[in-house]
Order: structure tokens, then sequence, then C-alpha cells
């Protein structure tokens, strides 16, 4: 093994971590395409570190590492691993700051990992709540036109903050046509079987619609209280 690459960044740290020897028993490899192989150690501890570490530095079974080595082996790697998931979860589909952070937790990730990942990925220009927005902003009025306070509340749902959420939804809204969004939403909901007054009025505040809106539009489409 090439102690040389690991001892130089254990250097200045306690002695005692350092006197700790453990062995490799064994590495598995777990396939071409995730990139990652599992090492095993004679103190019944085992981690995922990525092949091409393998290969970086000569590890194979047998040889011997420092309770420090293997412990910065164990943090560089799953630094490199958090960051391959969460590019893979990016190419997917665009996800929130606070979506991400919680599927890498719930992929047993360390916190101290993810919040180097996070923001790196940002500054990368990977991960952006802004361009989140956008795009689940374009798919929700497609798909199931609703009013500001519905938009809202579906945002902050994904972990945005409020302020952040006003700050990028108002202006957004102003460019398009709300009166055309709610008139989608109440013929979707005129197209449902036994609609009364009543009905209409709660499904459209249910969607986030101004009432001034609703009670117009009841009016003219259900001129006789029900």
């Amino acid at each position: 093994m090439k102690e040389r690459n690991l001892d130089r960044e254990a250097q200045g740290e306690n002695s005692s971590s350092q006197n700790v020897k453990l062995s490799i028993l064994k590495i598995i490899r777990r396939g071409a395409r995730s990139g990652k192989a599992e090492l095993l150690l004679s103190n019944g501890s085992s981690f995922f570190i990525t092949q091409k570490m393998v290969f970086q530095n000569d590890l194979e079974p047998g040889m011997i590492l420092s309770e420090l080595q293997a412990d910065e082996l164990k943090i560089r790697a799953e630094y490199i691993l958090a960051k391959k998931k969460a590019l893979e979860l990016l190419a997917a589909r665009e996800h929130s700051v606070y979506q991400l952070k919680q599927k890498l937790v719930q992929r047993d990730f360390s916190l101290e990992n993810i919040n180097r990942v996070l923001p790196e990925l940002q500054e990368e220009g990977a991960l952006s709540n802004r361009r989140f927005m956008e795009v689940w902003l374009s798919s929700r009025l497609r798909r199931h036109p609703e009013g500001y306070r519905s938009l809202y509340v579906g945002l902050v749902k994904a972990g945005i903050s409020s302020e952040e959420v006003e700050n990028y939804l108002i202006p957004f809204l102003e460019e398009l046509d709300m009166g055309k969004i709610f008139v989608r939403a109440a013929e979707k909901i005129m197209k449902k079987s036994n609609i009364t007054r009543e009905k209409m009025i709660r499904a459209l505040k249910n969607r986030g619609f101004e009432y001034s809106l609703i009670i117009q539009f009841v009016e003219d489409h259900f001129p006789e209280s029900s």
C-alpha cells in the first residue's frame, strides 16, 4: 500500500489513533456501474469507498491501516459517493436544496459531508432553488392550475423559505395570465358531475384562487342559488 499517501494526511493527529493497526480482510467490488467497493476491516467494521480510491492507494487484502488512516479513507470516500449520488438524483429531476438533503440523509450519508456537498453543488450551478421553483411551477400549472395561495404552500412544503418563495412567485405569476389559469381550473371542475354552486366555491377556494374571482364566476354560471 502507498502508506505515504495516507500517512501525510495523518501527520499531527492523535498518536494513539495512528498506533491502532487494522488489517484489510476483503475488498468487495459492487459492480462496474456503481463504481463502489466495500472495505472489510479486521475490527469487524466495513465501509464503502470508490474503486478509483482502491487503485490510487494500492489497497488490497492483508494491508495494514492505522485507525486514523481508515477514518480518513471513510470520510473522503463518503464525500465522493455523496456528491456522486446527489448528481445522479439531480440528473433525474430538479430538487430543492431541502429535498436533496433529505434524500441524502435517507441514504445514510453523514450531515458533515452532506453540508459540504450541497453548497458546492449550488456554487457549481447543479443545484438551485430558483430553477426548482421554475420547473415545479410550470409543471404544476400545466397539470393542475391553481392560485397563489396553493402554489405558495406547495413550494414551502418543498422546503423553500417563505421569503424566497415570495420573491420568486409574485413576479413569476405577474408574467402569466392568471385569468386564463383560473378559467382552466374552473372548466375542469365544471366537468365533474353534480357540481353545485357551493361545491364550485369550495373547490376553487381549495385551489387557492382569490375570492372575488370565484364569486364572479359562480354568479355568471350559477345565477340561481342552490
